[in-house]
């Protein structure tokens, strides 16, 4: 081999050796730049939640399964260090149209409604579109609107089907049904109608069937279905749509002598002790879930500009479940508390809250 052929083994060999080393090094700095991003103070570096008033508004408040919603909304906004401006309006239509726009010139930062139809506050939604304030409707089903920034609500068929199912196996064919619905609310329309087609397949005959009075909801329960059971001795069963049907139900079918269950979607902490008796069955729901939703969501909006989605995320949906005589004894399935408590610790370690 000659000098020259030497000298350029030679170089080729040194290139090799420092593109060698370049490489390791390169490799060590990226693995080195890897830890540092994974290093625990990197991993748990919080956000500062910027201080926001959130407004709350359900339909009305004396219903308890709006108050367990509303109450675990402004928990969880108050968790964060933010401050909450909430309105009852008492069922009244026009007190929730007023006190969507009160809520707007109050210059809340968000505004998360719980079962509000869009229609009862449109002039409000607007004005909020207008000023950038977010709404958030959640819970039981409204009509949609492009207003709202998300709409987080149970599922209607869900929910129907499940207790359905559970009806099935109690209910043989041939057996009566009295119903006691609340067509004012979406949700609750859309559970009758899906219940009358239902019964006519398992064979019932549905022979008796009232709306209650939103006013008056439980004494004007008592009242309908005892009137349904004097007229119709052989009834079997009562369905209701709504949390407020056992409690208005059962002290009715005690006055009448009878052994006879109800079933009702949304049952709620205080319908516990009238399952326990044998007399109700009840589908539940963690109910709170979607205002815990919005909030996370504002939260994540907030702190670093995220969109809001406008559906639940995967993986978020409600849960539901039966509760009857021998899971009844056990309390509500879904306190706040449990509910809630995922959500804390998200929170925790994404957030330093606002003081």
């Amino acid at each position: 081999m000659g000098k020259r052929q030497r000298t350029r083994f030679l170089a080729a060999g040194v290139a090799a050796v420092t593109l060698g080393l370049a490489a390791t090094v390169a490799a060590a700095w990226g693995s080195s730049a890897s830890r540092s991003a994974q290093s625990p103070s990197a991993a748990t570096a919080k956000i500062k939640l910027p201080p926001e008033t959130i407004g709350i508004m359900g339909p009305v408040d004396a219903a308890e399964i709006i108050k367990l919603a509303n109450d675990a909304t402004e928990q969880a906004a108050k968790a964060l260090g933010w401050k909450t401006i909430r309105v009852d309006p008492g069922g009244d239509p026009a007190k929730m149209a007023s006190g969507m726009t009160s809520l707007v010139n109050s210059k809340v930062n968000a505004i998360v409604l719980t079962t509000i139809e869009p229609s009862t506050i449109q002039s409000g939604l607007r004005a909020a579109a207008k000023a950038g304030i977010p709404v958030i409707d959640t819970h039981t089903l409204t009509h949609s609107s492009p207003l709202f920034a998300g709409e987080y609500f149970l599922s209607p068929p869900k929910e129907f089907n499940l207790l359905y199912q559970r009806m099935k196996k109690d209910l043989p064919s041939g057996s009566e049904i009295g119903v006691v619905g609340l067509p004012q609310f979406l949700n609750a329309k859309i559970a009758v109608d899906l219940f009358t087609p239902a019964a006519k397949k398992a064979g019932w005959k549905i022979v008796a069937s009232h709306d209650a009075d939103l006013a008056k909801l439980v004494p004007d329960t008592q009242q309908a279905v005892g009137d349904m059971i004097r007229a119709n001795p052989g009834i079997d069963a009562i369905f209701g749509c709504c949390d407020f049907v056992p409690t208005g139900a059962v002290p009715a079918i005690r006055a009448a002598g009878k052994n006879m269950k109800v079933y009702a979607l949304h049952g709620v902490p205080s319908t516990m002790p009238l399952v326990k008796s044998g007399l109700g069955v009840v589908e539940v729901a963690d109910y709170q879930r979607g205002g815990l939703l919005a909030i996370d969501q504002l939260a994540k909006h907030f702190a670093t500009g995220a969109r809001i989605a406008k559906k639940i995320p995967p993986g978020q949906d409600y849960r539901t479940t039966i509760v009857d005589r021998t899971t009844a004894g056990k309390g509500f399935p879904y306190p706040t508390s449990k509910v809630i408590a995922p959500f804390l610790a998200k929170w925790a370690k994404l957030y330093t809250k606002t003081q």
